[in-house]
């Protein structure tokens, strides 16, 4: 980002009087914030900004994440566990990435999910979760619950994950999971039969 710089006052000949056209120094555009990083005060986009992820590959509507971007994850399980990671790569590979498995492949790679490998060494194979990616807080866990204020408006979202009876939905709720509209829903499909227990 370019260094912040003056703009120079500077007058007009105006029927042989001098008229300020600038009369304050003002701050260069070039002084915005930096567009990589988002602002305090910007929304959080749930989009493109949390995926579902299957071991240490991630699903989301995000092309541009790029390689040693933070991903934090919470691993669904009970009691649910938090894990922090960074994007390898986009990845195609069905072994990287088990959600691409032929089988699978044809329900979750549609248009709009992108894949990603993850770096970390405490994230499973057999793991199932979401991830956030450059969260502006860190989760907690309480009572089992994994809880973080992604809207730093003093409230806070929960995870959730269920089995259907071919995958498993994920989704963030504000304050209660299965209480009233997810704030982002995924689905992964896993093409064998399960037993449901979504709400």
């Amino acid at each position: 980002m370019r260094p912040c710089r003056a703009v120079r006052s500077r007058t007009a000949d105006v029927l042989g009087v001098k008229v300020p056209i600038l009369a304050m120094v003002a701050i260069s555009c070039a002084c915005l914030r930096d567009p990589g990083h988002a602002a305090v005060s910007e929304a959080f986009s749930y989009d493109q900004r949390i995926g579902w992820l299957h071991g240490r590959c991630l699903a989301i509507s995000n092309p541009n994440l790029t390689p040693g971007t933070t991903v934090v994850v919470v691993i669904t399980g009970e009691p649910q566990t938090v894990e922090r990671a960074q994007i390898q790569g986009p990845t195609d590979s069905s072994e990287a990435c088990k959600a691409l498995m032929p089988e699978r492949a044809k329900v979750n790679a549609k248009p709009g999910i992108f894949f990603y490998a993850l770096e970390s060494g405490k994230i499973a194979n057999t793991d199932l979760g979401i991830g956030i990616v450059a969260p502006p807080a860190n989760p907690t866990v309480v009572n089992g619950l994994a809880r973080v204020d992604l809207d730093r408006d003093g409230g806070s979202v929960v995870f959730s994950s269920c089995s259907t009876s071919e995958g498993m939905k994920f989704g963030v709720w504000t304050d209660n999971a299965y209480q009233g509209k997810p704030r982002w829903s995924g689905y992964y499909y896993l093409g064998y039969d399960l037993t449901p227990n979504c709400p």
